[in-house]
């Protein structure tokens, strides 16, 4: 089970951090964790290509998270992906509607040669084939949701853009890697996003094994943001960059 990094930034455009997105790869699904701005040309850089996409999961709707969902049904419209098994596409309510918009604004986003499935998922349990999941709903907007996957490997939970909540905690509780946001370094929190001593916090409250940090603003630069988690959590610290991968349960390669 592994986790490639292809945005680890924000909707503010920076030479090296793409907007938010993530690949999970298991031993039977690849799962795409949001689908922000230039992370199809990413997931091309990582090596995979969006014919082997299984489903794509959205934490919510801001542009950073999503704007790529119009791209890669573009894409797939081509004939080098007729014929691939259906594509899930899955978020909260409301996607449905922002994807017929999409549609109406751009009548060829519509499915051609493949299937296209919209699920709208509330707080619970479902599955993308073996890989569970858990859906937390988390204080971000009304349509803010967590990701927990696990599989018979390992786990890894998905904060999305992330505000104080308690709900953090039972989403990563135990799990092997937490990806989760520190938006801004400590004295510099803005409304809607946690910082690394907050992100520290609900890891060491949850239990978890690695701690990815991510969803960077600019004003992160020039701050030691792994020196403010580690004062309040005393496992593995990653910062995010773009292009990395992480072992469910190892270390950054």
């Amino acid at each position: 089970m592994r986790l490639c990094i292809l945005g680890s930034g924000t909707a503010i455009p920076v030479a090296d951090r793409f907007p938010a997105g993530y690949l999970v790869t298991t031993a039977h699904e690849k799962v795409l964790v949001d689908c922000g701005p230039g992370v199809l040309r990413r997931l091309a850089q990582a090596g995979t290509s969006i014919a082997n996409l299984d489903a794509v999961l959205l934490t919510h709707y801001h542009t950073d998270h999503c704007a790529d969902v119009a791209a890669l049904l573009f894409a797939l419209r081509s004939p080098h992906f007729a014929g691939r098994p259906p594509l899930r596409l899955i978020g909260a309510p409301g996607l449905v509607r922002l994807v017929e918009k999409l549609m109406e604004a751009w009548p060829w986003l519509q499915p051609r040669g493949y299937e296209l499935q919209l699920e709208e998922v509330t707080p619970g349990a479902f599955a993308i084939g073996n890989t569970q999941v858990t859906a937390v709903p988390i204080r971000h907007t009304a349509q803010s949701l967590g990701y927990r996957l696990t599989t018979a490997a390992g786990s890894v939970a998905f904060s999305g853009d992330a505000d104080e909540c308690d709900e953090l905690v039972e989403l990563a509780r135990d799990v092997d890697v937490f990806v989760c946001e520190a938006a801004t370094p400590d004295g510099c929190k803005i409304d809607g996003h946690l910082t690394p001593s907050l992100t520290a916090a609900y890891a060491a409250r949850a239990n978890v094994r690695t701690l990815v940090m991510t969803h960077f603003y600019p004003e992160c630069i020039g701050h030691d943001l792994r020196a403010q988690a580690a004062a309040a959590f005393a496992g593995e610290i990653v910062l995010a960059q773009d292009l990395m991968t992480v072992a469910i349960g190892g270390t950054a390669c």
